[in-house]
């Protein structure tokens, strides 16, 4: 078991909780997969037990919408993974992302009276009694980890508050133990899906998610990141108050605006919070090294009266270093270049070959990837579909692409996602093309290590 995780407190108990999955599993029919891969997952255990006789479920598009009700069924750890999967169809196919799309959706909302009691726990009884002038019982929204509710200072002040759901905690570090006993089973069966990688970068993300004084941390820094001269005149991060916020609480200042999900799409706001959701997305990967890795429509605000994109829900980020961002934008610039020779070697540097990885067949590969980029032509190629081919051609051929850049991808996705929605005619590759360049240029300009050394 991982060092990290031996030092959690795991206040449920474990056997009980494994046995709620292996019920859960058993009623939406997931287990008849696991057990014909040569898995289960019990009371008695996680591991292998010998693959089952039989035809073996296909992951289609029924086998996702029970995957789907079984992830909202087990809690936020489950939606979380789902979430997550849904943004990987080179593992799970497109039929089964597809339908866990749906988890990015809000999540019902628990009565106030138990969200009163964090509050009360978390802040104490009296801090809570004279801080507060108002505290909206009806909640904002509401998500797997958390809900938000409107509040109102003592000396008038609007803010919002974040409060995690009781037990989310407790429940989100025991599923952890049990997902990575069954997650190392299938990394010794199956060794190159590299599951065990993949999970350990989730669970990582996961923890930090439901501590509230790290997405704190997160917000100094977009703030920090965006105080540059003209450089937050389109984007707007909302502050924090760091004598209300805990690791169950978050106090922040109102973003007053309209929410992306409310905007008509095709209108002329609409073309353009796409295009500049899009720009901003790119430019914190690709600029910054530091980035929002869920900005779905639900956490991304217009506000009209300034024409700035507000963030919100910082609690998921991403970070790349120099050497991270010059590979990955020499895989795009060679896609965009429709450049095979270059394609086929930077993602070959990007990842780590196998044993049985054959250069010349991986080459052809990627051949025959550009000569799809070409017919299609690259203004109306989809970002998630360019991406999950060098994942899947990559996976193929036994080229492991390191988990580093997972998030990164993920968010790619999802505002593409968003931009496509707001603006189905907006060109991808057309706004990421000069933000890609001048971030390439960049990354090789002498000044910046000039600057490094004084």
């Amino acid at each position: 078991m991982n060092r990290f995780l031996r030092t959690l407190t795991l206040p449920l108990d474990v056997g009980i909780r494994a046995n709620e999955i292996a019920l859960a599993l058993s009623r939406y029919g997931v287990a008849e997969m696991l057990g014909s891969l040569g898995l289960e997952f019990s009371r008695r255990g996680l591991g292998a037990v010998g693959a089952r006789k039989g035809p073996q479920q296909p992951m289609d598009k029924v086998f996702g919408k029970r995957l789907a009700r079984l992830f909202v069924k087990l809690g936020p750890t489950f939606i979380k993974l789902g979430q997550v999967l849904a943004t990987r169809p080179d593992l799970v196919g497109d039929p089964v992302a597809n339908e866990l799309k749906i988890l990015f959706d809000r999540v019902p909302a628990l009565p106030y009276h138990k969200i009163r009691k964090i509050l009360t726990r978390e802040l104490g009884r009296q801090k809570l009694k004279t801080a507060f002038k108002e505290i909206d019982p009806s909640p904002l929204a509401s998500a797997s980890i958390g809900q938000t509710h409107r509040a109102i200072l003592a000396d008038g002040t609007p803010v919002v508050l974040k409060i995690q759901k009781p037990g989310v905690s407790e429940t989100v570090r025991t599923d952890l133990v049990l997902l990575e006993a069954l997650v190392r089973s299938i990394h010794v069966l199956y060794p190159r899906l590299q599951a065990l990688p993949v999970f350990k970068d989730f669970r990582d993300a996961t923890l930090r998610e439901i501590d509230f004084r790290l997405e704190a941390q997160n917000i100094a820094r977009f703030r920090k990141n965006y105080r540059r001269l003209f450089s937050d005149a389109e984007v707007a991060f909302p502050r924090y108050f760091p004598d209300l916020t805990t690791e169950r609480v978050l106090a922040l200042e109102p973003m007053h605006g309209r929410k992306v999900t409310d905007i008509k799409s095709g209108s002329t706001v609409a073309r353009q919070v796409a295009s500049l959701g899009l720009a901003k997305v790119l430019e914190q990967i690709f600029d910054h090294g530091f980035f929002h890795a869920d900005p779905h429509a639900g956490n991304l605000f217009f506000l009209e009266d300034t024409g700035r994109l507000g963030f919100i829900d910082m609690g998921l980020v991403g970070q790349l270093e120099a050497d991270d961002k010059r590979r990955f934008l020499r895989v795009l610039m060679s896609v965009l270049n429709r450049d095979r020779e270059k394609l086929a070697r930077s993602l070959y540097e990007l990842g780590k070959a196998g044993r049985n990885t054959k250069y010349e067949t991986f080459e052809g590969d990627i051949a025959q990837l550009l000569d799809d980029v070409k017919k299609t032509g690259v203004d109306k190629m989809r970002l998630d579909q360019m991406v999950t081919s060098l994942l899947r051609v990559a996976r193929q051929n036994g080229i492991v692409i390191p988990n580093r850049y997972i998030l990164m991808i993920r968010s790619c996705v999802v505002i593409e996602g968003v931009a496509k929605s707001l603006d189905p005619k907006i060109s991808v590759f057309r706004i990421a093309t000069p933000i890609i360049a001048r971030s390439l240029m960049n990354s090789y300009n002498p000044l910046r290590y000039l600057r490094r050394l004084f």
